[in-house]
C-alpha cells in the first residue's frame, strides 16, 4: 500500500559549469537561464529568468524547486547563457523533475 502523502519530492536543480576552450573552468561569470516561453497546464506562460556567478570550480547551481509541482511531467525548457568579454555560450537544456539537471558551457 502506498501513501501518495508520504511522498517527498526531491531537489530539481540544474547545475552549469562553465569552461573555456582549453577546457579550464572559468570563475566569476554570470550564468544566465531563462524559460523558453511554454505554457503549463493552467494555460499561463512558464516565465523565469535567474543569474548566478559561477563559483572558484566554473559551476553555477540553481535551485528550481519552485517552477516544477509535485505531479507535474516535466518543468521547463530553458537557456543556459554566458558571457565573457567577447566571448558567449548558449545551450538550451529540458528540464527534468526531481534530479539535478547538469549541463557544461564552453565559452569561445
Amino acid at each position: 500500500m502506498l501513501c501518495s502523502s508520504c511522498y517527498k519530492s526531491r531537489q530539481t536543480s540544474l547545475t552549469v559549469e562553465v569552461r573555456n576552450s582549453s577546457g579550464q573552468t572559468v570563475n566569476g561569470v554570470l550564468v544566465k537561464v531563462q524559460a523558453e516561453p511554454t505554457s503549463n497546464l493552467e494555460g499561463q506562460e512558464l516565465l523565469f529568468d535567474y543569474e548566478e556567478a559561477t563559483n572558484s570550480n566554473g559551476i553555477a547551481f540553481f535551485n528550481l524547486n519552485e517552477v516544477f509541482k509535485s505531479g507535474q511531467t516535466g518543468v521547463a525548457i530553458v537557456v543556459a547563457s554566458v558571457q565573457q568579454n567577447n566571448l558567449y555560450a548558449a545551450e538550451v537544456i529540458e528540464i527534468v523533475e526531481e534530479i539535478d539537471n547538469r549541463l557544461d558551457l564552453v565559452i569561445q
